[in-house]
């Protein structure tokens, strides 16, 4: 199969980052979407990825960045209505977005938290391949397959309800192997950011340039920093 190529942007920010976002770009359904979260952060990370977002779209577009019209589809997919492909995760202080100007993309970020039963989830929601991987590899391992299975799920629109053994694949760095029975994917990529991991999918184009950037509104600029740091690929040489 012939991918399109594309242009994949993908921008991060941390909570500290996020109290220099101002509302001059926003549209007044973002603010009135805000609010139905009770949760004084939840509406800070609504607030700003959103104002993240646009600021990604203006630059990858040429378009001012108020233009956009962000919704959503009956599953909850953020959509750019007659724009690029769209998608944003956020976990802990750290809010992430991605365009991509052709096929569909996912995101996803992850800081493990609390204890989970990792062999109980692994065995009950992944494939048996991956299950028994698993069960021979360090406890980060799991949250290199989640992110990288919540951001496929993403990119399809089915979100997790699709089922997180559809995207079948184990992780060895600097190589993201899929695994015989697993669905079709354009590409994958893993990045670790400080103590967690970002997951990236393509699903019908395939990136012929990718940009990873921290966005610092206070300098109004997107920078290139030490992190994220690339883990694994599928497209690994």
């Amino acid at each position: 199969q012939v991918m399109t190529l594309a242009t994949l942007r993908v921008a991060w920010a941390k909570s500290a980052d996020l109290a220099a976002v101002t509302h001059g770009d926003m549209q007044p359904q973002d603010l009135t979407q805000a609010e139905r979260f009770k949760s004084d952060l939840r509406r800070q990370q609504y607030v700003a990825s959103r104002a993240m977002l646009r600021v990604i779209l203006a630059e990858h577009t040429g378009a001012p960045a108020s233009s956009f019209d962000l919704s959503a589809d009956e599953r909850g997919k953020p959509l750019c209505v007659d724009g690029p492909a769209i998608s944003i995760s956020h976990s802990g202080d750290t809010v992430a977005c991605a365009v991509m100007d052709a096929g569909e993309v996912g995101i996803d970020i992850e800081f493990p938290g609390r204890p989970r039963d990792i062999s109980g989830i692994a065995q009950r929601y992944f494939s048996p391949g991956e299950a028994e991987w698993l069960a021979a590899q360090s406890p980060d391992r799991f949250y290199m397959l989640w992110v990288l299975k919540e951001a496929w799920l993403k990119a399809t629109g089915t979100g997790i309800a699709g089922g997180l053994d559809k995207l079948r694949c184990v992780v060895e760095p600097p190589h993201i192997r899929p695994l015989q029975d697993s669905a079709p994917f354009s590409a994958l990529w893993l990045y670790a950011v400080d103590d967690g991991y970002l997951g990236i999918a393509t699903i019908d184009a395939a990136p012929a340039a990718m940009q990873v950037h921290r966005w610092l509104p206070a300098q109004g600029a997107f920078v290139r920093d030490d992190r994220p740091v690339l883990v694994a690929s599928s497209e690994a040489a």
